[in-house]
């Protein structure tokens, strides 16, 4: 009779719905670490070269663009930080699991292809 007394739950179902502010981005790197409360907080940008901030090319006497002359701005990588990730330890856990499947896929499928290209 006891488990009479427990509810059988065979299926729960979640469905997915994107925020109007979804957005995908490309990830060249990440850093981050503990915060004080022990969560995990990461940190994902993308690597580009820096957009300089003046550029002068010779015209010529066609009118097309000729070659590039002066160019002014920093120099040097740009790290654009595109968000910022915070979790607890058993989300970060599940993660980490999540991400060793994707790898272990990526080996399976795709690593001879690689070799062979």
């Amino acid at each position: 009779m006891e488990n009479d007394d427990k509810k059988k739950i065979a299926d729960i179902d979640f469905h997915y719905l994107k925020t109007n502010s979804y957005r995908t981005y490309h990830v060249d790197g990440i850093f981050g670490g503990l915060t004080s409360r022990g969560n995990l907080y990461a940190e994902l940008f993308l690597e580009r070269n820096v957009t300089p901030k003046f550029v002068k090319h010779k015209l010529k006497e066609t009118g097309e663009l000729g070659d590039e002359v002066i160019r002014e701005g920093k120099k040097g990588f740009i790290r654009q930080i595109e968000c910022g990730l915070i979790m607890d330890i058993n989300t970060a856990k599940t993660f980490h699991t999540w991400l060793g499947n994707k790898i272990n896929d990526f080996d399976k499928y795709f690593k001879e292809q690689i070799k062979n290209d």
